[in-house]
């Protein structure tokens, strides 16, 4: 069972009706990258913690992102934390 927070849940619920769906298909990536990874609320948005931060992620009026703060040190054979992307 993964480490949710209430504050999470709190934060997906009055994010914009568009981020919804897509804070929470990040918040399961998080959690099925890393069984062990803990929510909390930092800086007003959710983090990942495990061992230290991992990423974030934020839902804004039109648009969510989602970052890594320890990109360097995970497996990335498709590239994809080479510089900023828009998806």
């Amino acid at each position: 069972m993964p480490t949710t927070s209430p504050r999470v849940d709190a934060y997906i619920d009055n994010a914009p009706a568009f981020a919804q769906p897509i804070l929470r298909k990040i918040r399961s990536a998080f959690h099925k990258g890393c069984p062990k990874i803990v929510e909390k609320i930092k800086w007003n948005v959710p983090h990942f913690e495990h061992h230290g931060l991992v990423g974030g992620m934020v839902a804004f009026k039109a648009h969510v992102s989602f970052g890594f703060w320890k990109a360097s040190l995970m497996s990335d054979p498709a590239g994809l934390f080479e510089g900023r992307r828009r998806l």
